[in-house]
This record gives structure tokens, C-alpha cells and sequence, in this order.
């Protein structure tokens, strides 16, 4: 992907310096650099699609819920997706 950076003068040029130093591109140095600095992206486990409960109410906005309310779904909802096979 195609991007545009405003950096200072000397901070290029001495990118750039690195760069031929170490026998890489300006576009490796500056993707290592980036790729150290925010960290591996995400793993397939972050990736994977959440669900969350729905819940019904009479009328919209009359739901009142509790945190055990909220809990209980939760476990409810560990509880089957534990079961499910895969």
C-alpha cells in the first residue's frame, strides 16, 4: 500500500544512510521499523469473530439488565460454544 510521510530533513537522511548501510531499501528499513515499534499484528484468535448476547425487551429501551444478567448469558454462551464440536 501506497502512502505519503512528512519527516524531518535529517531524520530521512539518515534513514536513508541506514538503508544503504545495511544493504536494504528505505521502504524495508521503514516497514521493520514500523512492524517494531506497534508490534506483530493480530493473531487469528483476535481476528476471530465475537458474538454477542441479544437480548428481548417489550417495548425498545424498557430492558433493564444486571451485571449477573449479563454473566449469566455469558456462561450460557461459553457453555454451548464449548460443547459445539470443531
Amino acid at each position: 500500500m501506497r502512502t505519503t510521510l512528512d519527516l524531518p530533513d535529517e531524520l530521512l537522511k539518515r534513514s536513508k544512510i541506514e538503508a544503504v548501510e545495511r544493504g536494504i531499501t528505505l521502504r524495508e528499513l521503514v516497514s521493520t521499523a514500523l512492524a517494531k515499534e506497534v508490534g506483530p499484528g493480530p493473531s487469528a484468535a483476535a481476528r476471530r469473530r465475537i458474538h454477542f448476547p441479544i437480548f428481548s425487551s417489550r417495548q425498545p429501551g424498557s430492558l433493564e439488565l444486571s451485571n449477573a444478567d449479563i454473566a449469566r448469558a455469558e456462561d450460557e454462551e461459553d457453555r454451548r460454544r464449548d460443547a459445539a464440536p470443531g
